[in-house]
Order: structure tokens, then C-alpha cells, then sequence
């Protein structure tokens, strides 16, 4: 009788564990990002997810110096495609930290029709330094 009961436990672990992994299986999308741009006190990529025709298009921020030190700095992120809501451009302030990871910034998302076109820039625009930006374009296959 134990054994049976043991084995049921069993059976039950893997079937919750089985539906688990299927849930957490569902796809995340595809991200491409475009060439780096040239170093300007960060390094900066903008990227773009694709989703079943959901689009979420965000840019990533790394310090480009080992004497880099906290510090707000201002960015903005333009996305451009055949979208509804439309995408458009938002204007980002976040504090990089020293030593810190690359930092995903900004968001802008929308559905995107399959076979269109999407455009992501993302642009340091620090009062004073030299602009600098990455920028990546996509076809919306993932429909």
C-alpha cells in the first residue's frame, strides 16, 4: 500500500511538474539589436522583441569607462512601423550606475501587422555630450 501511494505521489509530482514546463515553454519572442554605437561615457544598443505580432522595442545602456560613476543620464528611444496603438518616441532619465550590467531602458510596444517593417533608434542625448545611437530594423515575421 505504501508503494502504490508512493508511486501515486510520484505520478503527481510529474504531472504537475510536466504542466510546469509547458507553461513556462510558451515562446518569449525573438529580440534583435542593432550595432552598438560609437561610445560616448556609455555604449548604447537599441533592440526590438517580436511576439506574435506584438512588438517591444526598449534600448540597452552600458557604462563605457571603468572610472564611470553614478549618474542620471538621458536617452531617447524612437519606434517607427505600421502599428495600432501607433509607436512613437518616449524620453528616458535613469541613473546608470558604476560597475553595473547593461540596463535595458524606455519601452514602447504595439501590434504590429504581419510583413511590416519596424524601426527602432536609441540615442544618448546628454546636455553636453556628442550624440550617440544604435538603431535596428525587423520584419514582423512572427505572426
Amino acid at each position: 500500500m505504501k508503494r502504490f501511494a508512493a508511486v501515486l505521489a510520484g505520478t503527481a509530482a510529474l504531472a504537475a511538474l510536466t504542466g510546469v514546463q509547458t507553461a513556462s515553454a510558451n515562446p518569449v519572442g525573438v529580440t534583435v539589436c542593432g550595432t552598438p554605437g560609437v561610445p560616448n561615457h556609455v555604449t548604447v544598443k537599441a533592440c526590438i522583441n517580436i511576439n506574435q505580432g506584438h512588438v517591444y522595442a526598449f534600448g540597452r545602456a552600458t557604462p563605457y569607462s571603468a572610472t564611470w560613476q553614478d549618474q542620471q543620464v538621458s536617452f531617447q528611444l524612437t519606434t517607427i512601423g505600421i502599428t495600432n496603438p501607433a509607436l512613437g518616441t518616449v524620453y528616458p532619465t535613469v541613473l546608470i550606475e558604476a560597475n553595473g550590467p547593461s540596463q535595458e531602458i524606455g519601452s514602447v510596444t504595439g501590434d504590429v501587422p504581419c510583413g511590416s517593417q519596424v524601426t527602432a533608434t536609441f540615442t544618448v542625448t546628454q546636455p553636453g555630450w556628442y550624440p550617440s545611437s544604435s538603431t535596428v530594423s525587423t520584419v514582423v515575421n512572427d505572426c
